[in-house]
């Protein structure tokens, strides 16, 4: 920790950056803060269990939505400011396809990279527990393959079909895996409308809105599996959208979040960029 806050105080004192973004703790509580000046980086902290989360700590995977909020306020209100952010390999796999969608300009960002340990590696299933540039810390093993996913594959189709029907059947519509995913960024969302998503019934007899937010994800998913650490009934979100990318992979020789300038397969739409002959 105190290697980050080093790092973070030589690049505010050289003016390599005008502020860090990272997370902050004050008060027993954890949140993304903004530090503007060298004195404030004691409280600057990077949290040693992800997968601990209670109302006093929220992970750094976690504070991606928040830092993509943060990130595209600053930029439209400061444009000529450089940001630096404290960034694990999620973090910059999330940077990268909100550039690929002009959510962000990376030209005007600066990572400081840390990496995750074997044990927050593991605990998140992480298949790159580092980012590109890494100035925190020691790349360990990604994890190969997926002890949920392999089980699940053992599975006849007629039992993955009855797995999922039954997985699905518990969702309460919280709509907590779309909240806190940093790649979600609608301003209206269209599993809001009735037409999608009935109001008023629960479950849906047709699991619409998991359909339509797969789809819509498929290509960008970086999998920082947020969305089944937010959802309330432990629905296994994160084995789906491993087996997508996977997909994803195999039909396009495509992953998301590697490479800002590599085109995403699903990112068109007939009537502003029609599909490609």
């Amino acid at each position: 920790m105190e290697e980050v806050r080093s790092l973070a105080k030589s690049w505010l004192e050289s003016r390599k950056v005008d502020a860090i973004l990272g997370l902050r703790e004050k008060n027993g509580h954890i949140a993304p803060h903004l530090f503007t000046e060298t004195n404030e980086l004691e409280s600057l902290t990077i949290l040693s269990h992800i997968g601990e989360i209670n109302s006093k700590y929220f992970s750094s995977n976690r504070s991606q939505r928040y830092k993509k909020n943060v990130l595209f306020l600053l930029e439209q209100n400061y444009p000529n400011a450089k940001i630096g952010i404290v960034a694990r390999g999620c973090d910059e796999r999330a940077l990268i396809e909100l550039a690929k969608r002009d959510q962000l300009n990376l030209e005007k960002i600066e990572i400081l990279g840390v990496a995750c340990t074997k044990e927050e590696a593991m605990n998140c299933r992480c298949p790159k527990p580092y980012p590109t540039k890494l100035d925190v810390g020691k790349r360990v093993e990604k994890n190969s393959s997926d002890m949920n996913v392999e089980a699940l594959l053992k599975k006849s189709l007629p039992e993955r079909f009855s797995f999922w029907k039954y997985e699905l059947s518990k969702c309460i519509k919280c709509y907590g895996c779309r909240n806190v995913c940093p790649l979600c960024f609608c301003e209206d969302c269209e599993m809001e409308q009735d037409l999608w998503v009935k109001v008023g019934q629960l479950p849906s007899e047709i699991p619409t809105f998991h359909f339509i937010r797969w789809y819509h994800i498929a290509d960008r998913c970086i999998e920082c599996g947020e969305c089944e650490k937010a959802c309330p009934v432990d629905i296994p979100l994160l084995t789906i959208f491993k087996l997508l990318r996977t997909d994803i992979k195999e039909l396009f020789d495509y992953e998301a979040g590697l490479d800002v300038k590599q085109e995403a397969p699903l990112l068109t739409t007939l009537d502003e960029t029609p599909l490609k002959e």
